[in-house]
């Protein structure tokens, strides 16, 4: 039949009457209106794809002879196949208003099933009629005989003569014959061989169909067993609707009558159109079906088994919505030792199979596609050697069911494989690293692959959950999202490491503080010291007046103040210079950042838009450097410039020398000048340790309060971690529940969880359990070592969890001792804050869980959200996704599935099961041999060879010795696939033909 890729959309149109044909308008039966059909028909073919034609005369199969012999002898290139058909009406009429008779036709095999002349000995030779236009004799036929042209002349002459003059009309007496002929059904259903005798000749070679305009005008009250009996035996329905949209409201009309719908539309054409563009009903060209098969007889007949997948009624090529630049045409092997052969293997827009039997080189063909076009493998990045590492275990074993697939992928230096997709663009497996893949949204599942994800998952709890993740976030906009809540976690994961830094050295700056306040003196020691020195100097002033006492007393307390004051501006200032240290090396590090940036940006115009909103760094470190000039000293101690230090300072001096001055003459009055110094001197120095000690006290205040805000900021940033967690699952709910299907009845539930066995892995690595006591940390220790994904997928408690970690952040305080090794409090600290959240994704199929489900299930179901959950278009390559399933769940649910999904992409599989190949009704099947294993005569020169074709391809060539080319795909998967004659009789049975 020429290149094939199994089953594709064609036009057909099944009713199509010739220039022989009886109430013809074609304009005579002569040589020169058979040009001009033939002409017509050949640009149908090929500027219309219409590919396949009924031809149609009624009675007789004259026509149908002539259009053999023209396409024989070289016409009608572009026409597939031409079917013969038989038109005739039936006597039987169900309560038709104008007492119309239904037409009845017989679409016969072609001539390579069934030769013409068998079915005018089979058939058209046992059309017979009878008739009695004699008044007087009640029992006597006046007219009968077997039908042919001369015969319904006769009839017709005969009908002339026993009509009254007045009534005859000007009609031929072929025509008259012809519109007085009509039928008993069972009549002809016995001609057909399905009555009492069987016709073996005919048996499986033709379809009935019937006429839904004249069925339609048949009352249901009058007979409606009747009226659906005779819809109901036939194959198909005819309709020739002046339009598609009124062909399908037909067909609906027949489903919702409850009766059969498998209706074509068809052109019933008798003549030629009068604007080829715009044709009218009854022209040649009018209607068409699309129809997926290949045009053959066989081919027609997969519509009866799969009606709704294979039959459209549009303008519109069907399925044409698949892009071509995302699906394979075709792929080739070019190997120099005829290890593979160089035939091109071709594949189908929609479900392709590759069967064999053991050793084929079916894996081998699957992985080829795979590597060839960097095909992603889910959850592995696409690694290479993925199906390499899991046969390797069976190369020096006697098992070959992997072996020659292992030596075969040893083996990619020695040949070349070249894919080409739809659009002409082609890859070769050697182009790979140095070339991109041309169709990078691809993925490739490989054999058992699934199965062992979900055993995998259930050991560890993570594999399938990243999964669906990963599918969740094929969507770009949501893959944006949960990027930005990764980067969100990572920062405030850092925040909070910075946070728990700074409370240890505000921790450790407090420890400090207290301790050289330790070196100070007492307190109590020094107001006793104060008060003493005071009453000294009351008892040695005695001789001054009230008003020189209270002066002299007034400026040594100011002289007191001064001192403190001092010493104050001269703390701050170290301060702020520390701080403004700090700040310049943080701000600086942000200037360097934004130049690594702006070297990196190649874009002239983000570099305009981005980057000056950040000039406010540079401005600020601008600022700072201005501050350190203002605050900086001499060696000697002395501010360089003039500022608010040195000014306040100054100040000071100023007035100390000025109370100085004003102290001198009290000073002279007393006895003893050096004892009054030496006391006041006292008194000063104590006063001025007196407010060091007070302001040191009043900073280590301050810095425990700071301490207790800062460890309150420390979990805050913790619960806003978990916060991250919540709104990313909202920020992810759209795209979960558009996808979430009641015909997949597939639940995906997304959830936070902790990992509760790692936190206590990390708990026993860092604190030393014999000096640990578990109710620290009761509700974080409850779940036992023994059942780690059983923990880690445990639903959580975040408010327990955050307590339990603020008892040991203060454990790990309070008691360094019980840390091990050499951790310190401040790394102990940050290993018990590590967040340990993670978000989870549950799946559930009809209530149940993928964790209880059988592993079978478990990959069905994984299978069914790879597909459904991927955005990408491109195709699916699976290596045999029935393994681990039972019969039932392949039948059933596999197969509806895979018809379901593969009008939305490109399937490529190997499978060993039947349901799958027949059931699913795969389009293309690729069937695989390795010479030698199943043949031990092949004439074929290569080891492993291939062939392509649909279901309906069916033939048997005995005297081949070519195995692949000595059958049909029909009798290969009947013979390579255990079952797969079974599978056939079920789905033949499954519609009683």
């Amino acid at each position: 039949m020429g290149i094939t890729r199994g089953s594709e959309w064609r036009k057909w149109d099944l009713h199509v009457h010739t220039p022989k044909t009886l109430c013809s308008d074609y304009g005579g039966d002569t040589e020169e209106v058979w040009e001009r059909y033939f002409t017509d028909l050949e640009r149908l073919a090929k500027d219309k794809n219409i590919k396949v034609f009924g031809i149609n005369d009624y009675l007789f199969i004259d026509g149908y002879k002539k259009v053999l012999e023209y396409k024989n002898s070289g016409g009608l290139k572009s026409v597939d196949l031409i079917l013969p058909v038989i038109e005739f009406r039936l006597k039987e009429f169900v309560g038709s208003r104008e007492l119309g008779r239904l037409n009845y036709h017989i679409l016969f095999a072609d001539e390579s099933v069934l030769k013409v002349d068998l079915i005018e000995s089979h058939f058209l030779s046992g059309l017979r009629a009878k008739a009695n236009l004699d008044a007087t004799t009640p029992d006597y036929r006046s007219w009968g005989g077997v039908i042919t042209r001369d015969s319904l002349i006769d009839l017709g002459k005969h009908i002339i003569d026993n009509t009254p003059e007045d009534k005859r009309g000007a009609m031929s007496p072929l025509d008259v014959g012809f519109n007085n002929l009509n039928f008993e059904l069972t009549k002809i259903e016995d001609l057909l061989g399905e009555g009492a005798e069987p016709n073996t000749f005919l048996k499986g070679k033709y379809f009935k169909a019937i006429g839904k305009a004249e069925w339609e005008d048949f009352r249901w009250d009058s007979s409606p067993l009747e009226k659906k009996t005779v819809a109901n035996r036939a194959h198909f329905i005819f309709s020739a609707s002046p339009s598609v949209e009124k062909a399908n409201k037909g067909k609906e009309s027949l489903k919702t009558q409850g009766v059969n719908d498998r209706l074509l539309h068809c052109s019933d054409s008798h003549g030629f159109p009068a604007d080829e563009n715009n044709t009218k009903p009854k022209e040649l060209g009018h209607c068409f079906t699309w129809i997926k098969a290949e045009p053959t007889f066989e081919g027609l007949k997969q519509i009866i088994y799969e009606p709704h997948e294979r039959v459209r009624i549009q303008i519109a090529e069907p399925e044409s919505e698949k892009l071509d630049n995302l699906m394979i045409r075709e792929v080739s092997f070019q190997s120099a030792d005829n290890k593979f052969t160089p035939e091109i293997i071709r594949f189908n827009k929609n479900l392709n199979v590759i069967i064999g039997g053991k050793s084929s080189g079916k894996s081998i063909l699957l992985y080829k596609i795979a590597k060839t076009l960097n095909a992603e493998v889910l959850l592995n990045n696409a690694d290479e050697n993925l199906l390499k590492n899991n046969i390797l275990k069976y190369k020096d074993t006697d098992d070959n069911k992997f072996k020659d697939l292992y030596d075969l992928s040893e083996e990619d230096s020695t040949f070349n494989f070249k894919v080409k997709l739809f659009s002409g663009s082609e890859q070769f497996i050697i182009d790979r690293p140095s070339q991109s893949s041309i169709l990078p949204s691809i993925k490739y599942i490989p054999q058992n692959h699934l199965s062992n994800l979900v055993d995998k998952s259930r050991k560890s709890g993570n594999t399938l959950k990243k999964l669906i993740r990963d599918l969740i976030l094929e969507e770009p906009d949501f893959r944006k999202k949960y990027n930005d809540f990764v980067d969100n976690a990572i920062r405030n994961d850092r925040q909070r490491e910075q946070d728990v830094d700074y409370y240890f050295s505000l921790k450790e700056t407090i420890k400090k503080k207290e301790e050289e306040l330790l070196t100070r003196g007492a307190i109590k020691a020094l107001e006793e010291g104060i008060t003493s020195n005071r009453d000294k100097l009351k008892q040695l002033s005695a001789s001054f007046t009230s008003e020189e006492s209270q002066e002299y007393n007034r400026l040594n307390e100011r002289m007191n103040l001064l001192k403190i004051e001092e010493s104050k501006i001269n703390s701050d200032f170290d301060k702020i210079k520390n701080f403004n240290d700090e700040v310049k090396r943080f701000l600086g590090e942000f200037v360097n950042r934004k130049r690594i940036l702006s070297d990196s940006l190649e874009v002239d115009a983000i570099k305009t838009t981005f980057l000056p909103k950040y000039n406010f760094i540079e401005d600020a470190l601008r600022d700072v450097n201005d501050i350190e000039n203002e605050i900086r000293k001499s060696e000697e101690g002395n501010f360089i410039q003039e500022n608010i230090f040195k000014i306040n300072l100054l100040r000071i001096k100023q007035e100390q020398i000025d109370i100085e001055n004003k102290l001198k003459p009290f000073i002279e009055k007393f006895a003893n000048q050096k004892q009054i110094e030496s006391i006041q001197k006292n008194i000063s120095e104590d006063q001025k340790k007196l407010s060091e000690i007070q302001q040191f006290r009043k900073e280590i205040d301050d810095s425990l309060a700071n301490l207790k805000v800062q460890k309150q900021k420390i979990f805050d940033e913790f619960e806003k971690n978990f916060e991250l967690y919540t709104k990313i699952l909202e920020e992810l709910e759209p795209r979960i529940s558009s996808i979430e299907n009641e015909d997949d009845k597939i639940d995906i539930i997304g959830s936070i969880k902790y990992n509760f066995p790692k936190f206590r892995e990390m708990i026993e690595s860092i604190i030393n359990q014999k000096k640990f006591n578990n109710e620290d940390c009761k509700y974080l220790y409850q779940y036992e070592k023994d059942n780690n994904v059983k923990s880690a997928l445990s639903e959580i408690d975040f408010n327990s969890i955050k307590n339990d970690l603020k008892n040991l952040f203060e454990k790990i305080e309070n008691s360094p001792t019980i840390l091990k090794g050499n951790n310190t409090e401040r790394d102990a600290c940050k290993k018990v804050l590590t967040d340990y959240f993670f978000d989870h994704w549950d799946v559930k199929s009809d209530d149940d869980d993928i964790h209880k489900m059988s592993t079978g299930k478990a990959s069905f179901v994984l299978l069914k959200l790879i597909i459904k959950l991927s955005k990408d278009d491109g195709p699916i390559l699976i290596d045999q996704p029935e393994d681990n399933l039972d019969n039932r769940s392949v039948s059933k649910e596999l197969v509806e599935y895979l018809k379901l999904r593969k009008r939305e992409r490109q399937i490529i599989l190997v499978t060993h099961n039947p349901n799958i190949v027949v059931n699913a009704d795969a389009e293309n099947v690729i069937v695989a041999n390795q010479n030698g294993q199943n043949d031990t005569d092949s004439e074929s020169p290569y080891k492993f060879d291939y062939i392509n074709g649909a279901l309906e391809d069916s033939f048997n060539n005995e005297g081949c010795k070519d195995l692949l080319k000595s059958m049909g795909v029909r009798q290969h998967i009947a013979e390579i696939v255990e079952g797969g004659m079974e599978a056939f009789k079920k789905r033949e049975e499954k519609y009683g033909f």
